[in-house]
């Protein structure tokens, strides 16, 4: 499995529509596809880092 983030509020964050573009590419070349977020441990601010995972198809 391979994971796409990106930190809201960094430089190199992206946006929903994105997210959705990146995941959208992946599903048509044939992989499985998860979006989600987790809290950046050890952050007082409570950032959290936006996900895109990815895997083939049977491999989980």
């Amino acid at each position: 499995m391979a994971v796409i983030r990106s930190i809201r509020g960094g430089t190199a964050g992206l946006n929903e529509e994105e997210r959705l573009t990146i995941a959208r590419l992946l599903i048509k070349a044939g992989y499985s596809v998860k979006i989600g977020y987790r809290v950046i441990p050890g952050n007082t601010k409570g950032k959290k880092e936006y996900i895109v995972e990815y895997w083939e198809k049977g491999e989980e």
